[in-house]
Protein backbone atom coordinates (compact mmCIF):
# COMPACT_ATOMS: atom_id res chain seq x y z
CA UNK A 1 0.00 0.00 0.00
CA UNK A 2 2.77 2.34 -1.02
CA UNK A 3 1.90 6.00 -2.61
CA UNK A 4 3.43 7.38 -4.89
CA UNK A 5 4.79 10.55 -5.96
CA UNK A 6 2.07 12.61 -7.85
CA UNK A 7 -0.97 10.82 -6.31
CA UNK A 8 -1.39 13.46 -3.10
CA UNK A 9 -0.37 16.86 -3.70
CA UNK A 10 2.83 18.63 -2.26
CA UNK A 11 0.67 20.89 0.42
CA UNK A 12 -0.91 17.58 1.55
CA UNK A 13 2.21 15.51 1.30
CA UNK A 14 4.68 18.06 3.43
CA UNK A 15 1.81 18.73 6.11
CA UNK A 16 1.91 14.66 6.40
CA UNK A 17 5.15 14.47 6.37
CA UNK A 18 5.33 17.33 9.00
CA UNK A 19 3.10 15.44 11.19
CA UNK A 20 5.23 11.88 11.06
CA UNK A 21 8.37 13.55 12.01
CA UNK A 22 6.65 14.56 15.61
CA UNK A 23 4.83 11.71 16.25
CA UNK A 24 7.75 9.80 15.42
CA UNK A 25 10.09 11.87 17.36
CA UNK A 26 7.21 11.27 20.20
CA UNK A 27 7.56 7.43 19.42
CA UNK A 28 11.51 7.73 19.80
CA UNK A 29 10.77 9.21 23.15
CA UNK A 30 8.39 6.81 24.42
CA UNK A 31 10.33 4.01 23.03
CA UNK A 32 13.05 4.80 25.76
CA UNK A 33 11.06 2.99 28.16
CA UNK A 34 10.53 -0.33 26.66
CA UNK A 35 13.82 -0.85 25.16
CA UNK A 36 16.15 -2.74 26.86
CA UNK A 37 18.71 -5.87 26.14
CA UNK A 38 16.18 -8.41 24.95
CA UNK A 39 14.24 -5.95 23.36
CA UNK A 40 16.41 -3.94 21.49
CA UNK A 41 17.44 -7.01 19.21
CA UNK A 42 14.35 -8.25 18.52
CA UNK A 43 12.86 -5.14 17.30
CA UNK A 44 15.81 -5.04 14.87
CA UNK A 45 14.61 -8.67 13.89
CA UNK A 46 10.77 -7.40 13.70
CA UNK A 47 11.65 -4.82 11.44
CA UNK A 48 13.74 -7.22 9.37
CA UNK A 49 11.08 -9.67 8.94
CA UNK A 50 8.29 -7.17 8.07
CA UNK A 51 10.55 -6.29 4.82
CA UNK A 52 11.05 -10.04 4.10
CA UNK A 53 6.89 -10.89 4.05
CA UNK A 54 6.62 -7.53 2.56
CA UNK A 55 7.86 -8.88 -0.05
CA UNK A 56 5.35 -11.59 -0.46
CA UNK A 57 2.82 -10.39 -2.64
CA UNK A 58 -0.25 -13.08 -2.10
CA UNK A 59 -3.50 -13.05 -4.42
CA UNK A 60 -6.63 -11.68 -3.03
CA UNK A 61 -8.80 -11.18 -6.12
CA UNK A 62 -8.13 -12.12 -10.16
CA UNK A 63 -5.26 -9.34 -11.07
CA UNK A 64 -5.59 -8.03 -7.08
CA UNK A 65 -2.64 -8.99 -4.81
CA UNK A 66 -1.87 -7.62 -1.17
CA UNK A 67 1.44 -7.77 0.95
CA UNK A 68 1.42 -7.93 5.06
CA UNK A 69 1.22 -3.96 6.38
CA UNK A 70 3.09 -5.10 9.67
CA UNK A 71 1.41 -2.77 12.25
CA UNK A 72 -0.56 -5.13 14.29
CA UNK A 73 2.23 -7.80 14.12
CA UNK A 74 4.14 -4.99 15.41
CA UNK A 75 2.95 -3.95 18.36
CA UNK A 76 1.99 -7.56 18.99
CA UNK A 77 5.63 -8.47 19.50
CA UNK A 78 7.44 -5.21 20.65
CA UNK A 79 4.42 -2.67 21.49
CA UNK A 80 3.01 0.90 19.94
CA UNK A 81 6.10 2.81 20.29
CA UNK A 82 8.83 0.48 19.37
CA UNK A 83 6.26 -0.98 16.54
CA UNK A 84 5.75 2.29 14.86
CA UNK A 85 9.86 2.49 14.33
CA UNK A 86 9.86 -0.21 12.88
CA UNK A 87 7.74 -0.60 10.50
CA UNK A 88 9.05 3.28 9.49
CA UNK A 89 12.28 1.87 9.15
CA UNK A 90 11.29 -0.88 6.69
CA UNK A 91 9.00 2.15 4.54
CA UNK A 92 12.37 4.58 4.74
CA UNK A 93 14.46 1.96 3.53
CA UNK A 94 12.30 0.95 0.84
CA UNK A 95 11.88 4.24 -0.24
CA UNK A 96 15.53 5.25 -0.05
CA UNK A 97 16.88 1.84 -1.41
CA UNK A 98 14.49 0.04 -3.32
CA UNK A 99 12.51 3.12 -4.76
CA UNK A 100 9.07 1.83 -3.29
CA UNK A 101 6.77 4.47 -2.45
CA UNK A 102 7.87 8.07 -3.14
CA UNK A 103 10.38 9.54 -1.44
CA UNK A 104 7.79 12.85 -1.18
CA UNK A 105 5.20 10.20 -0.21
CA UNK A 106 7.08 9.31 2.71
CA UNK A 107 4.87 10.90 5.52
CA UNK A 108 1.74 9.64 3.74
CA UNK A 109 2.92 6.02 3.75
CA UNK A 110 4.32 5.99 7.31
CA UNK A 111 1.12 7.79 8.62
CA UNK A 112 -0.96 4.79 6.89
CA UNK A 113 1.00 1.99 7.75
CA UNK A 114 3.40 2.84 10.51
CA UNK A 115 1.72 5.24 12.93
CA UNK A 116 -1.80 4.77 12.16
CA UNK A 117 -1.87 1.21 11.10
CA UNK A 118 -0.03 0.05 14.83
CA UNK A 119 -2.09 2.52 16.75
CA UNK A 120 -5.63 0.89 15.56
CA UNK A 121 -3.75 -2.96 15.78
CA UNK A 122 -2.75 -1.80 19.44
CA UNK A 123 -5.42 -0.86 20.93
CA UNK A 124 -7.42 -4.14 19.08
CA UNK A 125 -5.17 -6.06 20.98
CA UNK A 126 -5.55 -4.42 23.83
CA UNK A 127 -8.95 -4.77 23.98
CA UNK A 128 -8.97 -8.31 22.99
CA UNK A 129 -6.23 -9.53 25.41
CA UNK A 130 -9.10 -8.43 28.14
CA UNK A 131 -11.43 -10.93 26.36
CA UNK A 132 -9.23 -13.45 25.12
CA UNK A 133 -6.71 -16.59 27.26
CA UNK A 134 -3.76 -14.73 28.08
CA UNK A 135 -2.13 -18.16 26.16
CA UNK A 136 0.03 -18.72 22.77
CA UNK A 137 -3.77 -19.19 20.92
CA UNK A 138 -5.31 -16.21 22.63
CA UNK A 139 -2.60 -13.79 21.80
CA UNK A 140 -2.24 -15.54 18.18
CA UNK A 141 -5.96 -15.31 17.76
CA UNK A 142 -6.17 -11.67 19.27
CA UNK A 143 -3.51 -10.32 16.11
CA UNK A 144 -5.33 -12.16 14.20
CA UNK A 145 -8.55 -9.65 14.29
CA UNK A 146 -6.03 -6.85 14.79
CA UNK A 147 -4.65 -7.50 11.51
CA UNK A 148 -7.30 -7.02 9.55
CA UNK A 149 -9.07 -4.11 11.72
CA UNK A 150 -5.31 -2.17 11.07
CA UNK A 151 -5.13 -3.07 7.63
CA UNK A 152 -8.59 -1.89 6.52
CA UNK A 153 -8.16 1.48 8.64
CA UNK A 154 -4.99 2.14 7.35
CA UNK A 155 -6.65 1.93 3.50
CA UNK A 156 -9.06 4.30 4.99
CA UNK A 157 -6.14 6.66 5.79
CA UNK A 158 -5.02 7.33 1.82
CA UNK A 159 -9.07 7.92 0.78
CA UNK A 160 -8.90 10.71 3.75
CA UNK A 161 -4.92 11.61 2.65
CA UNK A 162 -6.74 11.75 -1.36
CA UNK A 163 -10.00 13.58 -0.01
CA UNK A 164 -7.64 16.41 1.07
CA UNK A 165 -5.02 16.84 -1.52
CA UNK A 166 -6.04 14.62 -4.75
CA UNK A 167 -3.94 15.57 -7.69
CA UNK A 168 -6.50 14.30 -10.51
CA UNK A 169 -10.29 14.92 -11.36
CA UNK A 170 -12.68 11.71 -10.10
CA UNK A 171 -14.16 9.03 -12.20
CA UNK A 172 -15.97 7.39 -9.58
CA UNK A 173 -16.82 8.90 -5.95
CA UNK A 174 -14.62 8.99 -2.90
CA UNK A 175 -17.58 6.79 -1.18
CA UNK A 176 -16.66 4.05 -3.91
CA UNK A 177 -13.07 4.64 -3.34
CA UNK A 178 -13.47 4.33 0.72
CA UNK A 179 -15.70 1.12 -0.03
CA UNK A 180 -13.00 -0.40 -2.83
CA UNK A 181 -10.23 0.01 -0.40
CA UNK A 182 -12.48 -1.41 2.42
CA UNK A 183 -13.61 -4.53 0.73
CA UNK A 184 -10.09 -5.45 -1.14
CA UNK A 185 -8.03 -4.53 2.29
CA UNK A 186 -10.65 -6.41 4.35
CA UNK A 187 -9.04 -9.43 1.82
CA UNK A 188 -5.96 -8.27 2.59
CA UNK A 189 -6.10 -7.92 6.12
CA UNK A 190 -7.22 -11.97 6.47
CA UNK A 191 -4.32 -12.55 5.01
CA UNK A 192 -1.79 -10.78 7.05
CA UNK A 193 -3.79 -11.56 10.22
CA UNK A 194 -2.78 -15.25 9.11
CA UNK A 195 0.61 -14.26 9.11
CA UNK A 196 1.00 -12.60 12.16
CA UNK A 197 -0.91 -15.32 13.71
CA UNK A 198 1.45 -17.61 13.27
CA UNK A 199 4.35 -15.04 14.27
CA UNK A 200 3.77 -14.30 17.35
CA UNK A 201 2.11 -17.47 18.01
CA UNK A 202 5.62 -19.20 17.37
CA UNK A 203 7.31 -16.71 19.41
CA UNK A 204 4.96 -16.97 22.31
CA UNK A 205 5.73 -20.54 22.48
CA UNK A 206 9.23 -20.26 22.41
CA UNK A 207 9.80 -17.06 23.98
CA UNK A 208 6.38 -15.59 25.70
CA UNK A 209 9.00 -12.91 27.49
CA UNK A 210 9.81 -11.27 24.40
CA UNK A 211 5.82 -10.67 23.07
CA UNK A 212 4.85 -7.88 24.12
CA UNK A 213 0.86 -8.34 24.26
CA UNK A 214 1.65 -10.93 27.12
CA UNK A 215 3.88 -8.74 29.38
CA UNK A 216 2.47 -9.73 33.00
CA UNK A 217 0.76 -13.06 32.00
CA UNK A 218 1.35 -16.03 33.66
CA UNK A 219 2.44 -18.14 30.61
CA UNK A 220 5.65 -19.59 31.62
CA UNK A 221 8.65 -20.46 29.44
CA UNK A 222 9.65 -23.98 28.36
CA UNK A 223 11.29 -26.11 31.41
CA UNK A 224 14.93 -25.26 29.29
CA UNK A 225 14.71 -21.74 29.99
CA UNK A 226 13.59 -20.77 26.59
CA UNK A 227 16.37 -19.83 23.24
CA UNK A 228 18.74 -17.63 24.16
CA UNK A 229 18.21 -14.13 22.37
CA UNK A 230 21.11 -14.21 20.37
CA UNK A 231 20.08 -17.50 18.87
CA UNK A 232 16.43 -16.53 18.64
CA UNK A 233 17.37 -13.47 16.69
CA UNK A 234 19.88 -15.47 14.55
CA UNK A 235 17.40 -18.00 13.60
CA UNK A 236 14.50 -15.50 13.00
CA UNK A 237 16.85 -13.68 10.95
CA UNK A 238 17.52 -16.58 8.96
CA UNK A 239 13.57 -17.28 8.05
CA UNK A 240 13.51 -14.09 7.30
CA UNK A 241 16.29 -14.77 4.74
CA UNK A 242 14.38 -17.48 3.17
CA UNK A 243 11.35 -15.45 2.45
CA UNK A 244 13.05 -12.44 1.03
CA UNK A 245 16.45 -15.10 -0.75
CA UNK A 246 13.64 -17.45 -2.10
CA UNK A 247 9.97 -17.43 -1.51
CA UNK A 248 10.02 -13.98 -2.81
CA UNK A 249 10.41 -15.58 -6.60
CA UNK A 250 6.69 -17.36 -6.07
CA UNK A 251 5.23 -14.04 -4.88
CA UNK A 252 2.07 -12.69 -6.71
CA UNK A 253 3.09 -9.54 -9.89
CA UNK A 254 0.01 -8.11 -9.44
CA UNK A 255 -1.23 -5.08 -8.47
CA UNK A 256 -1.45 -4.84 -4.48
CA UNK A 257 -4.89 -2.87 -3.61
CA UNK A 258 -3.82 0.18 -3.64
CA UNK A 259 -2.69 0.29 -6.84
CA UNK A 260 -5.29 -1.74 -8.23
CA UNK A 261 -8.05 0.87 -6.98
CA UNK A 262 -6.25 4.21 -8.03
CA UNK A 263 -6.16 2.43 -12.06
CA UNK A 264 -10.10 1.51 -11.61
CA UNK A 265 -11.19 3.84 -14.69
CA UNK A 266 -8.40 3.38 -16.96
CA UNK A 267 -7.40 0.18 -19.05
CA UNK A 268 -3.65 -1.41 -18.96
CA UNK A 269 -2.07 -3.72 -21.35
CA UNK A 270 -0.32 -7.40 -20.26
CA UNK A 271 2.76 -5.17 -18.87
CA UNK A 272 0.67 -2.75 -16.34
CA UNK A 273 0.86 0.36 -19.00
CA UNK A 274 -1.93 2.53 -18.91
CA UNK A 275 -3.49 2.36 -22.58
CA UNK A 276 -6.48 4.49 -21.86
CA UNK A 277 -9.57 6.01 -19.80
CA UNK A 278 -9.02 7.77 -16.71
CA UNK A 279 -8.00 6.87 -12.93
CA UNK A 280 -5.61 8.04 -10.18
CA UNK A 281 -2.97 6.14 -11.25
CA UNK A 282 -2.39 8.89 -14.35
CA UNK A 283 -1.21 10.94 -11.80
CA UNK A 284 1.62 8.95 -10.37
CA UNK A 285 5.15 10.69 -11.24
CA UNK A 286 8.57 8.32 -11.40
CA UNK A 287 10.28 7.75 -8.22
CA UNK A 288 13.16 9.93 -7.63
CA UNK A 289 15.64 6.94 -7.74
CA UNK A 290 13.91 4.87 -9.89
CA UNK A 291 17.34 4.13 -11.58
CA UNK A 292 19.26 3.13 -8.50
CA UNK A 293 21.38 0.00 -7.82
CA UNK A 294 18.50 -1.71 -5.89
CA UNK A 295 15.45 -0.08 -7.37
CA UNK A 296 12.24 -2.37 -7.77
CA UNK A 297 14.13 -4.89 -5.45
CA UNK A 298 16.65 -5.88 -8.69
CA UNK A 299 19.64 -5.80 -9.06
CA UNK A 300 20.87 -3.35 -11.59
CA UNK A 301 22.70 -5.15 -14.25
CA UNK A 302 21.79 -8.37 -12.84
CA UNK A 303 18.66 -10.83 -14.32
CA UNK A 304 16.36 -12.43 -11.67
CA UNK A 305 18.12 -11.11 -8.88
CA UNK A 306 15.01 -10.59 -6.51
CA UNK A 307 16.14 -13.06 -4.08
CA UNK A 308 19.80 -11.40 -3.89
CA UNK A 309 18.36 -7.91 -3.53
CA UNK A 310 15.56 -9.27 -0.85
CA UNK A 311 18.86 -10.55 1.26
CA UNK A 312 20.32 -7.10 1.26
CA UNK A 313 17.41 -6.01 2.60
CA UNK A 314 16.78 -8.40 5.12
CA UNK A 315 20.54 -7.11 6.35
CA UNK A 316 20.51 -3.81 5.56
CA UNK A 317 16.99 -3.29 7.55
CA UNK A 318 18.00 -5.40 10.57
CA UNK A 319 21.11 -3.07 10.66
CA UNK A 320 19.55 0.22 10.74
CA UNK A 321 16.80 -0.62 13.22
CA UNK A 322 19.38 -2.42 15.47
CA UNK A 323 21.29 0.46 15.48
CA UNK A 324 18.73 3.12 16.15
CA UNK A 325 17.11 0.58 18.97
CA UNK A 326 20.24 0.34 20.55
CA UNK A 327 21.04 3.83 20.42
CA UNK A 328 18.02 4.31 22.45
CA UNK A 329 18.35 1.74 24.87
CA UNK A 330 21.85 3.15 25.59
CA UNK A 331 19.90 6.86 26.25
CA UNK A 332 18.14 5.34 28.14
CA UNK A 333 20.58 4.28 30.24
CA UNK A 334 22.96 7.14 30.45
CA UNK A 335 20.11 8.81 31.90
CA UNK A 336 19.21 6.32 34.52
CA UNK A 337 22.64 7.04 35.19
CA UNK A 338 22.92 10.62 35.66
CA UNK A 339 19.17 10.91 37.25
CA UNK A 340 20.84 9.60 40.76
CA UNK A 341 23.86 12.00 40.21
CA UNK A 342 21.52 14.93 39.87
CA UNK A 343 19.68 14.01 43.17
CA UNK A 344 23.15 13.92 45.27
CA UNK A 345 23.98 17.01 43.81
CA UNK A 346 20.64 18.46 44.78
CA UNK A 347 21.21 17.39 48.75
Amino acid sequence: MHISNGIIGGPVSLAYGVVAVGLLALCLGRARQDLNDRLAPMAGLVAAFIFAVQMLNFPVLPGVSGHLLGGALAAALVGPWVGALCVSVVLIVQALVFADGGISALGLNISNMALLGTAVGYLVLVALMKLLPRTAAGVGLAVFLASIVSVVLASQGFVLQFALGGEVPLTIGYGQISATMAGVHALIGIGEGLIAAAAVTTVAKVRPDLVYALRGSRLEQPATGGVPTRVFVIGGLAVAAALAGGVSYLASGSPDGLDATTLTGCTVDADGVITGGSCIAQQAQDHELGGSFLADYGIKGLDNATGLAGLIGVALTFAIGLAIFWAVRRRRHAAAEQAPTAVAAEK
